[in-house]
């Protein structure tokens, strides 16, 4: 499933107990085994994030609205999440061997789907309690690595992923999921402060999701990338 994503977000907002920023996201994505148009999506996300205390970890509040269109039909809905830890490398003990915080989220979404040429609506899409968890992510030894952008010195990090989406409600049906587990290394480069490369094994497949292009804020594009 080829895919493409520009992600652009804006200067963050601080106060007194957060910080508060926006993404905008267009992503295209095809299905090889359809041979069709690629489905085109529009997401805006407004994002808070609390830091720690002596008590707490730190907390992500997110909600979203996205639009998605394909050759049959549309979705349009949002979706609101909350997340202990934040998935942050900058200014980590990125020293090899050591060990980054786990991260848990829980989400839940709730889509309209409609005919794309009628636009007469079909059904609804519901996602109650879906969840993505992230293991402790390991420290590896910092190595030049072919990016994108390059030949960067980056650090591999290592980590599990678990995502499930719970009883996911189509129309009038209830669909229970099974959760996908996959095994990532992100290479972060500290010289551009960004992860330019990510390796994913799921199933006893891989791909690899490339970053392209990093943008600064105040030029206002900062671009995500596109897996081989």
């Amino acid at each position: 499933m080829p895919m493409s994503r520009t992600g652009i977000q804006s200067p963050p907002t601080e106060t007194a107990t957060t910080c508060h920023t926006t993404v905008k996201i267009h992503s295209k994505s095809a299905l090889a085994a359809l041979m069709g148009p690629p489905i085109i999506t529009e997401q805006d996300d407004q994002i808070t994030i609390t830091p720690p205390t002596p008590t707490s970890p730190a907390r992500i509040d997110g909600h979203a609205v996205v639009n998605a269109s394909g050759r049959y039909g549309r979705l349009y809905g949002t979706t609101s999440s909350r997340g202990e830890g934040v998935f942050d490398y900058a200014g980590q003990d990125l020293r090899e061997g050591a060990t980054l915080g786990s991260e848990f989220v829980e989400s839940s979404l709730l889509f309209t789907i409609y005919a794309r040429d009628s636009g007469e609506e079909i059904g609804k899409l519901y996602a109650p309690h879906a969840t993505l968890s992230v293991s402790g992510r390991q420290v590896g030894r910092r190595q030049t690595v072919v990016t994108a952008m390059g030949r960067k010195q980056c650090v591999p990090i290592t980590y599990e992923r678990r995502t499930w989406t719970g009883p996911l409600q189509i129309l009038d049906e209830t669909v229970n999921t099974e959760p996908h587990v996959m095994h990532v290394t992100d290479w972060y480069c500290p010289s551009e402060g960004f992860v330019l490369r990510t390796d994913i094994v799921e199933d006893g497949k891989t791909q690899r999701i490339d970053t392209t292009e990093v943008t600064p804020l105040n030029g206002a594009q900062g671009v995500l990338g596109a897996p081989d």
